[in-house]
């Protein structure tokens, strides 16, 4: 079924899997989870609900108990399987896709996430076959409120004396279920919008690496002449920052700013841990900055699954990818964006830094950010970039990176949705739209 990705269960909702195949997966989600007692979260989608009933009908008649915490932000989920040592948990989202798509991200005890290599491909081949599996006795589905635990373990990442004055715009999303008690102490700086979970996300889009979707942010930025702001995605494990001047900071840069934290302002906080992860679409100004102040840096490849596997097996520090996931080993390896947003604003108070000139300080080259494509055959199109910049040293850690002296260009298929992105960077910022240009007419071809 076509709904199973590389990472995650995501597809359009009714049309590609529907009541009957989420209770399906809930019945064979205990052959990769072992355990008798899984945690589900839910975004506010208007189809989570009835999946969430499913999924638990399909679990309990395995004999699984089903932990219910209700509307949270993805990364609650992560916090309640890894702090209260559950066997598993299930979060039922489609984070940043449009209206009308649903999900499911598994993982296992301690936050370890499922992926088509440890589990969604056994599901998925299990749900295509007539092979019976029996009837184990009837769980339960128990309620939990997580929302005082989780605002307690997140204090421990708040700065201690920022006076920063922020706009959070929630994107209705689910993170706006707990964003009221995680700032309570922080009123008086803080400035919220779309801060009630909506389903269908009536402001703006749940993506917030789409610029259409911060506009909003960014004019509330300048009508209260705020010092910073953070866009969430849809399931809250995501933010994209805009600057005091009301001007996006490209994702891949925080992941250099986060490093100001670790190395440079509270380096004891590494326990001697320099590794951080980088993904492969990342600006090289972003590499070269962590290394200046001490950080030994993996290049990683896309999506969360893979980046937590190697988080674990190199014991890094934190990682950051061009999307605005950021992740962090005190977090059980783990995606936060409240930790990320709380690491900046230490980094800008405790600095007595402007994000502005911060950011001016690491664009050395000309970065495109990530652009996407509609084609029928990816394939394809790959194969004949091959052949036209077969001179570049080429590598495949995740779809192609092509790697010239003075500049280099990736391309990839999404593992979320049907499209072919690209992403450019030149060494000289007055080559880059050439280069744009030149590759996109062959993709459109």
């Amino acid at each position: 079924m076509n709904i199973f990705k590389d990472n995650d269960i995501r597809g359009l909702y009714p049309q590609d899997w529907n009541r009957e195949t989420a209770y399906r997966i809930g019945y064979l989600i205990p052959e990769v989870i072992t355990g008798r007692n899984i945690v589900i979260g839910r975004d506010g989608r208007e189809s989570s609900k009835e999946i969430f009933q499913s999924i638990a009908e399909g679990l309990n008649d395995r004999g699984v108990d089903v932990i219910d915490i209700g509307v949270v932000d993805t990364p609650a989920v992560y916090f309640t399987v890894g702090y209260f040592g559950y066997d598993g948990a299930i979060m039922i989202t489609a984070s940043h896709n449009p209206v009308g798509y649903n999900g499911l991200k598994l993982t296992e005890k301690n936050a370890i996430p499922i992926d088509s290599k440890n589990g969604l491909d056994l599901i998925k081949s299990l749900l295509n076959t007539s092979k019976e599996i029996p009837f184990e006795g009837k769980g339960d589905v128990l309620q939990k409120d997580i929302s005082l635990d989780y605002c307690n373990y997140l204090k421990k990442f708040r700065p201690q004396n920022s006076r920063l004055k922020a706009v959070y715009d929630c994107s209705n999303g689910s993170i706006a279920s707990n964003i009221h008690a995680i700032l309570k102490d922080d009123t008086d700086n803080s400035i919220l919008i779309n801060d009630r979970v909506i389903g269908d996300f009536p402001n703006h889009g749940p993506n917030p690496t789409l610029p259409e979707n911060l506009v909003q942010l960014q004019d509330k930025i300048k009508e209260t002449r705020a010092d910073i702001g953070f866009c969430f995605d849809g399931d809250g494990d995501r933010v994209v920052i805009v600057d005091n001047d009301g001007e996006i900071v490209s994702p891949d840069l925080i992941t250099a700013l986060i490093g100001i934290y670790y190395f440079k302002l509270f380096p004891e906080k590494r326990e001697g841990n320099n590794k951080v992860l980088v993904d492969i679409r990342s600006s090289q100004s972003v590499s070269e900055s962590l290394e200046n102040i001490g950080a030994e840096v993996i290049a990683c490849p896309v999506g969360h699954s893979k980046i937590k596997k190697i988080m674990r097996a190199e014991n890094a520090l934190f990682a950051g990818e061009l999307t605005g996931h950021y992740y962090f080993s005190e977090n059980y390896y783990s995606d936060s964006a409240w930790i990320s947003v709380f690491r900046i604003l230490t980094v800008l108070s405790e600095g007595d830094l402007n994000l502005r000139d911060l950011k001016a300080e690491l664009l050395k080259y000309g970065h495109s950010g990530e652009i996407n494509f509609t084609v029928k055959n990816s394939g394809k199109v790959i194969d004949k970039l091959q052949g036209i910049y077969s001179d570049a040293e080429i590598s495949d850690m995740d779809g192609y990176k092509f790697v010239y002296p003075d500049w280099w260009f990736i391309v990839r298929e999404s593992g979320t949705e049907p499209l072919l992105r690209l992403v450019v960077e030149t060494r000289e910022s007055d080559a880059l739209n050439a280069k744009i240009n030149e590759i996109s007419k062959i993709i459109q071809q």
